[in-house]
């Protein structure tokens, strides 16, 4: 997957631009922003026109629907002492990314730092629910979005949209 950023270096900066003019709060808010985003997103699109490759082509869609997908971030969260955090959170719309697998959360939150990797999947605004760890590294999204499921037919009376977490 890197080759792909190495071989189409001026998409993966307009990637990058993207999600700083999305989240960086260091910028202007609002119609700037938005407008910003609007003529990123347009010529991410043009460049990946050009794309030779049907792999890196859909590499770097899957990359611009994930920044679209995403609601919030602590990617540029600083620590007490002003260094970037060891870890970085994306609250995503899973509704947004045609790619994911149904049943799609109603929010999905990854978390990722050196130790560990973890996603917690809600299918409401409120719901109660846990942590699991796993040792499927692979695919403990799956897992959990099983757990999610069995839950919802299990408590459809009590609490119908239980949220799973697990990290590995």
């Amino acid at each position: 997957m890197e080759n792909t950023f190495i071989d189409n270096p001026g998409i993966a900066a307009l990637l990058v631009r993207l999600f700083e003019a999305r989240f960086s709060p260091h910028l202007d808010s609002g119609a700037d922003r938005e407008l910003s985003s609007k003529e990123l997103i347009e010529e991410i699109r043009r460049r990946l026109d050009d794309v030779a490759s049907l792999d890196q082509d859909r590499i770097l869609r899957s990359y611009l629907t994930l920044i679209q997908a995403t609601l919030r971030t602590s990617f540029f969260q600083r620590g007490s002492d002003g260094r970037p955090k060891s870890y970085v959170a994306f609250k995503l719309d899973p509704q947004a990314i045609p790619e994911l697998p149904a049943p799609r959360p109603k929010y999905e939150i990854f978390v990722y730092s050196p130790r560990f990797e973890g996603v917690h999947l809600r299918f409401g605004p409120v719901a109660r629910g846990g942590l699991r760890w796993s040792d499927r590294r692979e695919d403990f999204r799956t897992e959990v979005l099983g757990l999610v499921k069995a839950q919802m037919v299990k408590n459809a009376v009590i609490v119908p949209v239980g949220p799973r977490a697990a990290s590995c």
